[in-house]
């Protein structure tokens, strides 16, 4: 029996066998093994306590090394820095899957960390310096891990409504993650990215750590036409792996299609070609 087999072989038991077995691959990270993993963590708490250390989900998230996690943590410095409350607040992200964590050293004190969640607390502070975050009241995500980002931006700007938008697998696992934070969960709704129905809802900001980049070109379309450009503001952190793998858009058409959007570097840089696109700044 192979590790896809094992993993479904309890869904056939139960009768609940999911419905991504037959889903057309809608990005890099629809692979069945991915959804099968966030499904078994939403489910069954014995995965849920380790969820992120899980062999299949770190080909995913929670890959970030100890290295880069100190590149991001430099530039979070040369910028100024959070302070130590705001820390606690970031270190708590790290409550609930048991992420490997490494010892940062953050104004002038050691504390352990994951290094995702430092990438998380550099994005925040990203937008903090680019937009007006006075005017962001509601966030549209594209690609929600397992709503780390969504719980470190809702817990320091004063956001009202964050949608997020995956596979409904793995928005499973996020509405029960994010279901252990009692001061943010109200502001959570869970969009499945694979049915998006035609909205007249707006957002004052979208965001997508890579996720977006990832998706082939007919789910981009959906995205483009329904999230993106009904976005006052945007920040794509994008690579070329669904351009060269899935037939997805170059980062110079998605310039042409974006109103008002342009590019700036990626730092630190984490694969050639990398760039961030923004727009409303």
């Amino acid at each position: 029996m192979n590790i896809i087999e094992k993993l479904f072989e309890k869904f056939d038991k139960e009768d609940i066998r999911p419905d991504f077995v037959e889903r057309e691959q809608t990005s890099l990270s629809d692979n069945g093994l991915y959804p099968a993993v966030c499904l078994q963590a939403a489910r069954e708490d014995k995965y849920f306590r380790k969820f992120r250390r899980n062999e299949i989900y770190n080909q995913i998230l929670e890959h970030v090394s100890k290295e880069d996690g100190d590149k991001y943590l430099e530039i979070i410095n040369k910028r100024g820095g959070f302070g130590p409350e705001e820390w606690h607040n970031f270190a708590s992200n790290d409550l609930y899957g048991r992420p490997e964590r490494f010892v940062y050293t953050v104004n002038g004190k050691q504390m352990k960390l994951s290094p995702t969640t430092v990438r998380y607390a550099k994005v925040l502070q990203d937008i903090m310096a680019i937009f007006d975050t006075k005017e962001i009241s509601s966030v549209a995500e594209i690609g929600v891990g397992y709503g780390g980002e969504g719980r470190i931006l809702t817990s320091h700007l004063n956001i009202k409504k964050y949608f997020l938008f995956d596979l409904p697998e793995v928005l499973e696992l996020a509405q029960k993650y994010l279901g252990k934070y009692e001061d943010v969960k109200s502001r959570f709704a869970f969009v499945d990215g694979t049915d998006i129905k035609e909205s007249s809802q707006n957002y004052d900001l979208v965001i997508s750590n890579y996720a977006f980049s990832e998706l082939i070109r007919d789910v981009q379309d959906v995205y483009l036409n329904q999230v993106i450009k009904k976005a006052r503001r945007g920040y794509i952190t994008w690579n070329a792996m669904s351009h060269d793998k899935l037939d997805g858009y170059s980062v110079e058409e998605l310039l042409k299609i974006i109103p008002g959007a342009h590019t700036i570097e990626e730092e630190p840089l984490t694969a050639p070609g990398n760039c961030i696109i923004i727009w409303g700044d």
